[in-house]
């Protein structure tokens, strides 16, 4: 059986087995970025693990992170658009090699065969904005929920994380292991939280309880005072319309009949007087017997149109009584519309819950003896998930301080004290705890709440802690940090380095630098340049390899100046850094 020093160097190389193999599933590949800032058009073709961007101050550097902000779903800045009659568009592939690694919600309706995810965003000339993924349209939205899983920016004013203290127990609980026992947590705290606003409810009845029963009783009688149905409404509704319409009704029965039955001028009349000169027409040619047939079949249609009209008009029945109930039961129905609807499924609707509230009501005692009882119950249970939730919160927020405070004297705050504040409240959904970070960057000092004291220098510090802490259990795949060398000196750089480049063995960075003791770790060191072209300044971009790269870490040194001292310091940097 391994020894415990043993068991703790087996643990390190397993974890870092697995972090090797995260990073092969999800990298963003290529940038490309047209007409904003100095770049005409510019592609970037990034590699696994550290990626690092170095150049003269306003160059364009933090422009290429301004580009990928805006592919990913931020605000476009037009002050950065070289040519506002052209459109300014930004491209960016991610290359997914395991799809099923990635299945998260966001990510699935884009995934094509190749396993990429191709963003591709343009701000057009008259102020719209284009968005595809994969080729399809989507919103800015959708576009922002994609971006916030795919890449996490950390520059000056992406410390949002830090300084909000509600996030702070998320952090934790990221790293705490306790996802069974908040789910089961949560669903029990869902189902109090309802009973809760029942046992109001109930309180809120026992104050006017006499009053609303008397109002819920009216309801219900009145919505049972006829059928909530549709069809049974335009019945009545018709039956109605004939009521109010009766007078034209029997004139127009009147007419129809004394034009059919009129000894004179009457249709049937008329036909009758045919059937002589008809006879004569087939006596005088045969082939004219089926005109009399025809002529029979009218006289009969006549006839029943005859009988079926004058048995309709016997049928009608206009008394007062029948008229008063129909026309009741259309105002009833109008009445229930007007107050419950407006359709009579709404009406009905409403009379369900009110006869459940008035039973409710009735029980009153009953249901509330219950409705307690079930509280208590549920109450006692979530104490019970909630103290064992704390607990683990509690251990890990003690192996959080010694992580982070072991991290940030790496880092060069040598005095530092960190501590990971677990604080009892009463049960809400996080469960029976609050969480805030509190940090003293300097001896002598008393802990404060890390948003308070920390300086932007610190605070990226702070950060690249964390994420050092978090590498587990964090899934954004993509990294990028943008002055993360503010207020850093030279020793302090080569620490930060190497804790970038450990950082990148789980998942992509990508970085802005300005010193070369971080830039000697890079994986990928990428130049950017600006040159004069045809009277006009562009940002290029160029990657550096070899003695190449050698050239830009000693002009980093020594301020431009290449010297052979900084030539010869470069490599040594180098072959430290690749150790």
């Amino acid at each position: 059986m391994p020894k415990r020093g043993q068991r703790k160097q087996l643990v390190s190389l397993i974890l870092l087995v697995k972090a090797i193999f995260v990073i092969i599933l999800f990298m963003i590949s290529q940038l490309t970025i047209q007409n904003i800032g100095l770049i005409d058009k510019l592609t970037i073709d990034f590699r696994q693990h550290l990626n690092i961007l170095t150049g003269e101050t306003g160059a364009g550097k933090s422009i290429l992170i301004d580009a990928l902000r805006f592919v990913l779903g931020e605000r476009v800045n037009t002050s950065l658009v070289r040519n506002p009659k052209l459109p300014c568009t930004v491209e960016a592939v991610f290359e997914i090699q395991k799809k099923s690694m990635c299945e998260y919600d966001a990510f699935l309706e884009y995934f094509n065969e190749e396993n990429q995810l191709i963003i591709n965003r343009s701000y057009l000339p008259d102020s719209r904005s284009r968005i595809k993924i994969n080729g399809f349209t989507v919103t800015l939205t959708q576009l922002k929920k994609l971006g916030d899983n795919l890449v996490d920016f950390h520059g000056p004013h992406d410390h949002q994380l830090l300084f909000s203290v509600q996030s702070h127990i998320k952090i934790l609980d990221r790293l705490s292991n306790i996802d069974t026992l908040k789910e089961s947590y949560l669903k029990n705290y869902y189902k109090y939280s309802e009973l809760l606003k029942k046992q109001i409810e109930l309180k809120e009845m026992a104050v006017s309880r006499e009053k609303e029963l008397d109002t819920l009783k009216y309801q219900i009688n009145e919505l049972s005072s006829v059928p909530l149905d549709e069809a049974k409404h335009e019945e009545l509704l018709s039956e109605q319309k004939k009521l109010n319409n009766r007078e034209r009704i029997y004139e127009n029965l009147n007419s129809v009949i004394g034009m059919l039955e009129n000894e004179e001028t009457g249709i049937n009349e008329t036909i009758r007087k045919a059937f002589g000169p008809m006879k004569n027409l087939t006596n005088i040619d045969e082939s004219t017997k089926n005109f009399m047939e025809q002529l029979n079949t009218l006289q009969e249609t006549a006839d029943d149109l005859l009988n079926n009209l004058t048995a309709y008009r016997n049928s009608l029945c206009f008394d007062t009584e029948t008229t008063l109930n129909i026309n009741s039961s259309c105002d009833i129905y109008y009445s229930i519309k007007r107050k419950y609807g407006p359709t009579l499924k709404a009406a009905f609707k409403f009379y369900e819950e009110a006869k459940e509230k008035y039973e409710l009501m009735s029980n009153l005692e009953h249901n509330t003896a219950s409705l307690n009882k079930e509280i208590t119950f549920l109450q006692e249970k979530l104490k019970k998930t909630a103290d064992k939730i704390s607990k683990q919160r509690n251990k890990t927020a003690s192996a959080l301080q010694k992580t982070i405070e072991k991290e940030l004297k790496a880092l060069g705050i040598k005095q530092v004290e960190f501590e990971c504040r677990v604080k009892k409240t009463a049960l809400n959904q996080d469960g029976c705890d609050s969480v805030e970070f509190y940090i003293s960057p300097n001896a002598g000092e008393s802990l404060k709440p890390l948003a308070d004291i920390v300086s932007s220098g610190e605070a990226a510090r702070v950060m690249l802690a964390l994420k050092k802490a978090l590498i587990e259990v964090d899934l954004v795949p993509v990294l990028i940090f943008d002055e993360i060398d503010a207020q850093i000196g030279g020793r302090l750089g080569t620490i930060t380095g190497r804790k970038l480049k450990e950082l990148s063995l789980g998942r992509q960075v990508i970085l802005i630098t300005h010193l070369p003791q971080i830039a000697s770790f890079a994986d990928a060191h990428y130049k950017v340049v600006k040159k004069v072209i045809a009277n006009r300044t562009i940002t290029t971009i160029e990657y550096l390899e070899n003695e190449i790269r050698v050239k830009e870490l000693a002009e980093m040194m020594s301020d431009e100046k290449e010297s052979p001292i900084a030539i010869n310091h470069a490599r040594e940097m180098l072959a430290k850094a690749s150790e």
